[in-house]
Formats: C-alpha cells, sequence, structure tokens
C-alpha cells in the first residue's frame, strides 16, 4: 500500500504507478520514485558511475539552497531523499527543477533492448531501472517473454541445479543456526519453499506445472535431509561419532529421525514448511499465470517523451527479434494476448496486433484496421500521457 507521501506525488503529478514504484519524466529524462517503508525516494540513472558521481556533486549546492536533501551518487544512479513527508510533493518539485536544469547531463538517449538512439517511451527496465527506450523494442521483448512462458521454454537442468544451489544455501543457513548457535528462525522453514523456487526461476527453469513439480520436489528432499542431517546430529551425541561418520548410516539415522520425540521436536519447523509448500503451489512463481503477470505488470510505466510522435525508420532497425510484417506482425499472439479477462481486465491486449502503432513500423492503416483511436490503448492504460504530455500519443 503507499504511503502517504507517495501517493500525493504520484497523485498531484498524474505519475504512470503499480503502487510501490512510479515513473517520471522531467525535461526527457525518466525518473523511478520508490515508496518503501513508507517514504519515497527517487532514483535516476544516469548510465555510468562517472556520470552519477560528477553530476550529483553539481547538484549538492542547489539542492542546499532551496531546502531539500543534496542528492547521492550509488553507482549509476542519484538518488533524492525527502526529510518530511508532509513536504515531499513541494520539496519533489525543487527536485524536478533540479533535474530539469541538469538534464543536458542526464538524457542517456540509448534504448536499452537495441543500443540506438532517437528512443520514444519511457519505460522501467529490468523492473526497477527508469529508461528511456523504443516502444517497439519493448513490446518485441515482452511478446517474445510472453511466448517463452506460453510455450513452457527454458531449460529443466539449469533450472533444477539452481533450484538445488538454493535449498543448499537455506538448509546451510538453517543448520548453522540450529547447530552452530542452538537458535531456530522459524521463518526460514516458512520461506523454504518460496526460496528454492526462486532458485529454479533464476536457474532459467521453464514455467509450467512441470516446473513447479521440479521445485516442489526440491523443496520436499531439501527438507528431508535437513531432518537427516540432524539425525545425523543426533547420532554423534548418542554414539560418540562425528556427523560425517554417521552420515552413511542410512537406517540408524531414519530410526532417529522417526523417533516421536525427535518428530516432536521438530513439529513447528514442519508445520510452517507445509504451510510454505502451500504458499508455493497457490502464488506459485512458475505458474504461468504469475509469469505472464510479472511480464505485463510493467506496461503500465511505458509513459511518452514528448507530445511529438516520432515515429521508426524502418522495421528491422529497431526489432532485436527480426523484421515484422506491417499487415499483421507477430499473428501467433492474437490468441493468447487477445482474449477476454486474461489478466483480469476487458482485455488484456486488447487490440488485435500488439505492434498497432501508427508509425512504430511506418504502416499509416495499422491504427484504423482495428477500429480503435488510440494505438497501445491498454499498455498506455487509462491515461495516455503524464504531466509532461498535453495530448495523447
Amino acid at each position: 500500500m503507499a504511503s502517504p507521501a507517495f501517493a500525493n506525488i504520484v497523485s498531484s503529478y498524474g505519475l504512470k504507478s503499480n503502487g510501490m514504484n512510479a515513473i517520471d519524466v522531467i525535461a526527457g529524462v525518466p525518473v523511478r520514485i520508490g515508496n518503501y517503508q513508507g517514504n519515497p525516494t527517487v532514483y535516476l540513472n544516469t548510465g555510468s558511475k562517472e556520470t552519477a558521481a560528477r553530476v550529483a556533486a553539481n547538484m549538492k549546492d542547489a539542492a542546499k539552497n532551496a531546502g531539500i536533501m543534496p542528492p547521492k551518487a550509488s553507482g549509476e544512479s542519484i538518488t533524492f531523499g525527502f526529510r518530511k513527508p508532509r513536504l515531499a510533493v513541494d520539496h519533489y518539485q525543487k527536485i524536478r527543477e533540479l533535474i530539469t536544469a541538469n538534464a543536458g547531463s542526464l538524457n542517456l538517449d540509448q534504448c536499452p533492448y537495441c543500443f540506438m538512439g532517437s528512443c520514444d517511451v519511457a519505460g522501467m527496465y529490468q523492473g526497477t531501472i527508469a529508461r528511456r527506450m523504443h516502444r517497439a523494442c519493448y513490446l518485441n521483448k515482452r511478446n517474445s517473454d510472453m511466448e517463452k512462458i506460453n510455450n513452457s521454454d527454458g531449460n529443466y537442468i539449469t533450472g533444477i541445479i539452481g533450484a538445488i544451489i538454493a535449498a543448499i544455501i537455506i538448509v546451510a543457513i538453517a543448520e548453522a543456526l540450529v547447530i552452530g548457535a542452538s537458535r531456530i528462525l522459524y521463518i526460514l522453514y516458512l520461506g523454504f519453499p518460496l526460496f528454492i523456487a526462486g532458485g529454479f526461476r533464476l536457474g532459467k527453469g521453464p514455467y509450467g506445472p512441470m516446473g513447479s513439480f521440479c521445485h516442489i520436489t526440491v523443496s520436499i528432499l531439501a527438507m528431508y535431509f535437513y531432518f537427516y542431517i540432524q539425525g545425523c546430529w543426533y547420532a554423534s551425541y548418542m554414539y560418540n561419532i562425528t556427523m560425517v561418520e554417521a552420515f552413511p548410516y542410512f537406517g540408524d539415522v531414519m530410526k532417529i529421525v522417526m523417533d516421536p520425540e525427535f518428530l516432536k521436536d521438530g513439529a513447528m519447523e514442519i508445520v510452517l514448511f507445509v504451510i510454505g509448500l502451500l504458499i508455493a503451489l497457490f502464488a506459485n512463481p512458475t505458474s504461468k499465470k504469475q509469469g505472464r503477470k510479472g511480464v505485463q505488470q510493467n506496461d503500465v510505466f511505458i509513459t511518452p517523451l514528448s507530445t511529438i510522435d516520432t515515429g521508426f525508420s524502418g522495421a528491422d532497425a529497431y526489432n532485436p527479434f527480426g523484421s515484422v510484417s506491417t499487415q499483421n506482425p507477430t499473428a501467433e499472439y492474437n490468441d493468447p494476448y487477445g482474449t477476454q479477462n486474461s489478466f483480469g481486465t476487458q482485455s488484456a491486449y486488447g487490440t488485435q496486433d500488439p505492434y498497432a502503432s501508427q508509425n512504430a513500423f511506418g504502416d499509416q492503416t495499422a491504427q484504423t484496421s482495428q477500429g480503435t483511436n488510440s494505438d497501445w490503448v491498454d499498455v498506455y492504460a487509462q491515461n495516455s500521457d503524464n504531466n509532461n504530455n498535453s495530448t495523447g500519443f
């Protein structure tokens, strides 16, 4: 839920937001406003550490004179904080003025997808970086990702390896706390399945039922080995041997693990793990629905850079996935993205042509052929421009 300060900035400037992040375009410079722990923070990507350090240093005196917190350089980004949430709207205006004064040093006109200039929109890149980009490149990448999800594309081997590595890490942390520090951090057992599912996705494991089966199975095996190691620990005390020496004696260790007293001691861990397993099943990171939702969530941030449609000079120049027909580009997306309520709206991608931009590929008839008065209707959501744009895009 957005904090009052964050919500006030979003509503006052008509910004596009998903509740946790918002995007603004200030003198052609994309800016992300993050909502963390009740306070907004402004993030400005500069493209290099050197530029971030130099521009942040140039801004400090002006920021102090304006009565706002001086910006800080962090990697390639410049960040602005807010001292008093009740003055956030007023201070954000001063931040906008400061960015406008330094826009010449901040205008990184390079699309992160094709690495070319003449960008026409701003959007969220990798979920957390506000960048200039080409809308056609964004759509190409988004639709390519959607196609991979729908086709369950991915690598089971690398996905399972990622899940196993995640399992080893979380089991090692739990064992270190129990054996090394005689402590039990219960939230770990609740997070076992989700952490391992994240490892599966990090390893590029595919979406779909088989992907879910893989990470759920690894989670169950991880919990089994957690208790097996506990059994070895008990055996080392009972028989005055090391845990390594006890490990091969499977039958004896399992007798310890299955003992009612042992199970009673580990009951809370088991209950929390089962709850975590249910959460991983219902809020499944590898379900196709969740995958599509994750790809689609950045659509809300797409914002025109100006009121002038710069267009594109050709299909291939800005299409890293190959040329696209202007008659019906990527027709194979019509079914998966043109169905009603696929993302809980009247039409998740309410055009038959996901590239139905008037000028995106030089096709002047793409817009009227769909019988709509506005291209990119769903990606631009209900408000096609922000406070920097007086007309629709």
